[in-house]
């Protein structure tokens, strides 16, 4: 009797971890959506000053999150946010609008698949 509650146990910390790192990831990404939202506002009215801001405050907002992200993600989608980052910084560095907001669009593209890619479905078991 004693192992099968030791094992009911920890398939309920399992399972119980489970959806605290899918709450983590969606919660995180929706944040850094919105922040990213209001950056591409100002990409697309040519206010490069604070675009530039908004940049810097997403980039450290970024820090803190692919630290907690690194830990629960593969390596691979972190690395192509953090190059799809520095192009973005690169476009509006020399105020390129239409290439900024492309590599907008690819940033908020990557970031909103991340927690769908690691929601437990039959799309991602099978």
């Amino acid at each position: 009797m004693k192992p099968l509650i030791v094992i009911a146990v920890l398939t309920i910390l399992l399972i119980a971890g489970g959806c605290l790192t899918l709450y983590v990831l969606d919660s995180e990404s929706q944040r850094l959506s919105n922040s990213l939202s209001e950056l591409e506002e100002d990409i697309e009215k040519q206010n490069w000053d604070a675009a530039s801001k908004k940049l810097e405050e997403f980039h450290n907002k970024w820090d803190k999150v692919s630290k907690l992200w690194s830990m629960l993600i593969d390596h691979y989608e972190i690395d192509n946010i953090e190059l799809v980052l520095s192009r973005l910084a690169s476009y509006v560095k020399t105020q390129d609008k239409n290439e900024a907001l492309s590599q907008m669009s690819s940033l908020k593209t990557l970031i909103k698949h991340i927690p769908a890619k690691e929601a437990f479905n039959f799309k991602n078991v099978f």
